[in-house]
């Protein structure tokens, strides 16, 4: 079966677009930049029109630059940076404020109220219903935010014109505007929100009134492979089905295969992002980890046809109910450490230290100096995420000397992000039954050899890097060429190949000396709050 898969994949800092053959193959990428604002200390938004116009510049790009034609695509993916929301007219389909982005921290005395409330243990009972933490990196405290400050929206939202107002996740935004009124979200997104009740597969009616949020407002919730509509009419030309909308850090886990239980993976992007595979049953973290949805998709077939009536009646079985993995959709979850700072980092010492010109020269700036020294960089630029989630701990810059250069602050900021991803490991693995054999990664970072290595001696197991490090994109292609019968499960597993395997080779005593000038930082910002 010929044709192609459209990925748009809507990232914090640009949109991009990629085709993939039949092969699940990345045949031509498009990519344009988009512009995050900080109008005061805290704030973080974009325009959702720029998000929009960029990334559906980027889908007719790419299909012109592959010389294709729209007709000769099969379906769309879509990935996108989560946490982050657009609120809009579903009349005029035009944005009624800024799209707040995910890395947004206006609400964090908002969140901190409602953790101190003494009518019990709010932040506890949260993490119960959706598996996440009261803070203000997701999505209901940013809507919250809106509809108070937003009063005009807040009275239509709680009018009658309830339903004209939408709010959604970005791949509810793209998704409305591709089919030209469709307003729904993927399950994956949802559970980002700290809206939706991931046992119950369904909106937190308790949460939504908690967070003063109409539930008209908030959109359809859709498996992962769901029929999210096609696009609208002249848009391409021919009306394009949508057939899988992942997260983009659930989309990784997908694209790089870590389909059983014990499998993770580390995305190395603005953030970084650590999920290992739990199965299908949702384990609550008691290390300040996150529980998530890692995928909802159709249920496998097969193994009802592999189990007759005659097998199950020859085996003694009785079926009272049918299981969901046997009819309907299968539920997968994921253990997930963020951290707020990782590519980012590197951003920072590009754009305003002025250290580098290109954020890929970081790596030979560090390579200049055999160690760090004594320099330890604490990232905490909005705050530290998993496994200490303190939104009040600011960055800094520890053990310089005069001898100190740039190279050594390069190398620290380097080792900074692998620090931040050994504490979330740490947690991950007191959490999870299954001991961490191997991690993948993926990312732009996770092209830098000398950050790699350093991860790999840290954690003390290989780090495995795979050919096509853009594996976000991909996780969405794969799930969608999957839904259209485009790909079968052979080609999902031939799509990932190894680059290089980086095995750990430091020392127990200087991995230990590295562990303990990091945690000497961390502790020293704690007590200084």
């Amino acid at each position: 079966m010929a044709g192609y898969i459209l990925a748009l994949d809507q990232g914090t800092t640009s949109s991009r677009a990629i085709l993939y053959d039949d092969q699940a193959r990345p045949i031509e990428i498009a990519q344009q930049p988009t512009t995050l604002k900080t109008p005061k200390a805290g704030y973080v938004e974009q325009d959702a029109r720029q998000i929009w116009q960029t990334q559906i510049s980027c889908a007719h790009d790419v299909i012109n630059q592959a010389g294709l034609l729209a007709t000769d695509v099969t379906s769309i993916a879509i990935t996108n940076q989560r946490e982050s929301i657009v609120m809009w007219d579903k009349q005029t389909g035009a944005p009624l404020a800024p799209a707040i982005i995910w890395q947004d921290r206006r609400t964090a005395s908002y969140c901190q109220d409602m953790a101190n409330e003494a009518t019990g243990d709010m932040s506890k009972h949260v993490q119960q219903i959706t598996g996440l933490r009261l803070d203000p990196y997701f999505s209901a405290s940013k809507i919250a935010w809106l509809l108070e400050h937003y009063p005009k929206i807040k009275a239509r939202a709680n009018s009658s014109q309830g339903g004209q107002i939408a709010v959604g996740t970005i791949d509810s935004w793209l998704i409305y505007q591709l089919t030209g009124g469709e307003h729904v979200i993927d399950v994956t997104n949802a559970s980002r929100t700290l809206l939706y009740d991931i046992h119950k597969l369904a909106w937190s009616e308790e949460l939504c009134a908690r967070f003063d949020i109409p539930l008209a407002i908030l959109p359809k919730v859709l498996p992962s492979d769901g029929d999210f509509g096609k696009t609208k009419r002249g848009l391409f030309a021919k009306q394009i089905p949508i057939h899988a909308v992942l997260g983009d850090q659930q989309a990784a886990l997908f694209g790089q295969g870590c389909l059983d239980p014990g499998m993770a993976k580390n995305t190395y992007g603005t953030g970084c992002f650590m999920l290992m595979n739990i199965g299908q049953t949702p384990k609550l973290s008691e290390h300040q980890l996150l529980t998530t949805i890692a995928w909802q998709r159709r249920a496998s077939m097969s193994r009802v046809d592999e189990l007759s009536i005659s097998d199950i009646v020859q085996s003694g079985k009785r079926i009272i109910q049918a299981p969901s993995t046997f009819f309907g959709r299968e539920v997968n979850y994921a253990l997930e450490g963020s951290v707020f700072m990782a590519g980012a980092i590197v951003q920072w010492l590009r754009d305003n230290l002025g250290m580098i010109k290109q954020s890929c020269e970081v790596e030979d700036l560090a390579r200049q100096v055999e160690s760090s020294e004594d320099v330890v960089l604490l990232p905490a630029f909005t705050g530290l995420g998993a496994p200490y989630w303190r939104s009040d701990i600011h960055a800094s810059i520890g053990g310089m000397s005069r001898g100190t250069t740039k190279a050594h602050i390069a190398r620290a900021a380097l080792e900074a992000i692998a620090y931040q991803t050994y504490d979330v490991l740490i947690a991950m693995q007191k959490d999870s039954p299954h001991p961490l054999t191997e991690l993948r990664v993926d990312g732009g970072a996770a092209n830098n050899d000398l950050l790699m290595q350093f991860q790999a001696d840290l954690l003390g197991v290989p780090v495995l890097r795979p050919q096509d490090t853009e594996i976000t994109a991909k996780g969405a292609a794969l799930l969608a060429g999957l839904k259209s019968g485009l790909y079968d499960e052979s080609t999902m597993k031939a799509s990932w190949q190894v680059d290089r395997v980086f095995e750990p080779s430091m020392s127990a005593e200087r991995r230990a000396q590295h562990l303990d000038k990091w945690q000497a930082a961390v502790s020293r910002a704690l007590i200084d709050i």
